[in-house]
């Protein structure tokens, strides 16, 4: 009711999944009730449309979003706060960071080396060769597909068409330190020339994301809500809440974020909490 003509925001996954195309992520919205406002699918169909934002980061020098993305001024930004195994916990910056990247921006935060094939899973259908916008993917001499290293340019819709899930993400090629920088620097991307506003839900919080799809235990009592013009001070103010709860949620270190977001300019990691 406060805002004008509000519109659900989102990009395609990096891994294949229903949300690898516009319109399986839309199926999956509906589905868990998310009919209240249109749907916006920022890097289109199949999720080759992308727009690069040039910033002056560590890591970056330009970072590719969903190309709809230009289409918005402002953005209410709605996390639920978890941990997370490589961001250590995922909140608002890792929602606008990870969330609004396309799939060339998911990968190029995720892994320091270009995707590969796992041979023994290749079943030759050729998808990915056929799907492949820079021919750089063909067979090998046993009719199983290989990825010119030179040539690819990351798109990453190879992963997503695959039907046997045989190109592999390499995440384990960036440590989480650099993971957890580079998504500072897509969420200052991100917000840059927009009005934003947070909401930090700290309910069902759970060890791992919620992409693992999968029902996980509460580590803790939920806490509340809470809501801040900024990114940085409101996922601070959630890990010091759930560590008030749950001390061990200190293995979910996101340090590395917060504090590369603040070097940035994203915000602060001082605040006051206000209970209203």
């Amino acid at each position: 009711d406060m805002v004008n003509n509000p519109r659900l925001i989102e990009c395609g996954v990096l891994y294949r999944s229903p949300r690898s195309t516009a319109k399986g992520h839309a199926e999956l919205a509906l589905k868990h009730g998310f009919d209240f406002a249109p749907l916006d699918f920022l890097d289109g169909a199949v999720g080759d449309d992308y727009g690069k934002v040039k910033i002056s980061g560590k890591h970056f020098s330009g970072c590719y979003l969903g190309k709809g993305l230009a289409n918005y001024k402002s953005l209410l930004v709605a996390s639920h706060f978890k941990g997370h195994a490589g961001s250590g916990f995922g909140g608002a910056l890792k929602n606008i960071g990870m969330g609004l990247a396309s799939r060339q921006g998911k990968l190029a935060m995720h892994a320091s080396i270009k995707h590969q094939v796992k041979k023994n899973r290749c079943l030759g259908c050729g998808d990915c060769i056929r799907h492949c916008p820079v021919s750089a993917i063909s067979f090998d001499e046993n009719q199983k597909a290989d990825i010119n290293q030179t040539i690819c340019v990351s798109c990453s819709k190879c992963i997503a068409v695959c039907p046997a899930k045989a190109i592999r993400v390499p995440w384990e090629s960036t440590g989480l330190d650099a993971l957890q920088e580079r998504i500072a620097e897509y969420a200052l991307a991100a917000t840059t020339d927009k009005q934003c506003f947070y909401i930090n839900f700290l309910i069902n919080i759970t060890a791992d994301c919620d992409c693992l799809g999968k029902k996980m235990e509460k580590l803790t009592d939920d806490i509340g809500i809470l809501v801040s013009a900024d990114p940085v001070a409101i996922d601070q103010a959630s890990y010091d809440l759930v560590i008030k709860q749950y001390p061990d949620f200190k293995e979910h270190n996101g340090d590395w974020q917060l504090k590369h977001a603040v070097s940035l300019g994203l915000g602060s990691r001082q605040y006051e909490l206000i209970k209203l």
